[in-house]
């Protein structure tokens, strides 16, 4: 099982992205490019990977325990991660959203996961590509990426890959105080 954990995106947030995002691409990139579908949207807090399926359970135990408020997710805008050819949504990294990440990384670490080399940066990504991303003109001041959402989740997420392209679903919910 291919694993993550991430606070999923409110419907309307993630169509108002999907429907942004493609104007800001240079036509001769498009027909090169996976866009993220609106389901897909996601924050991510924690990278697990690949995971025996006989660890779920005391991942879901260990995520259980803790302790959150409820936050606000704020989307500041949109970037490009080059060398990885990923085109994401920034989000502002709110006290409240790096107390959870962290929270759940030293939950998974307790589990036997290491923890990512590169600092924390929490972001949306909205569409990937083998080949380095150009955008038409500079961003602009498209309010879909400035938008902001409660979260009173955050979501145990398996990533399946089909043949149309990864679809992730959503294994344990677990809720935000």
């Amino acid at each position: 099982m291919r694993l993550f954990i991430g606070i999923g995106l409110p419907a309307p947030v993630a169509q108002a992205l999907a429907m942004s995002v493609v104007k800001l691409i240079a036509p001769a990139s498009v027909a090169r490019i996976r866009w993220t579908p609106p389901a897909n949207m996601h924050l991510t807090l924690s990278f697990l990977g690949q995971v025996h399926p006989a660890r779920l359970n005391v991942i879901e135990q260990t995520l259980a325990t803790i302790r959150a408020r409820r936050l606000r997710v704020e989307l500041s805008g949109i970037g490009v991660f080059e060398r990885a050819g990923v085109l994401f949504a920034d989000v502002t990294p709110s006290p409240a959203l790096i107390a959870l990440a962290e929270q759940v990384i030293l939950t998974m670490e307790t589990c036997g996961f290491a923890r990512e080399e590169r600092p924390y940066s929490p972001h949306v990504t909205l569409a990937r590509s083998r080949e380095r991303l150009r955008l038409r003109t500079a961003p602009p001041n498209d309010p879909a990426f400035h938008r902001s959402f409660e979260a009173g989740e955050f979501r145990l997420y398996q990533s399946l890959t089909l043949p149309g392209g990864a679809q992730y679903e959503v294994l344990h919910v677990f809720a935000l105080g």
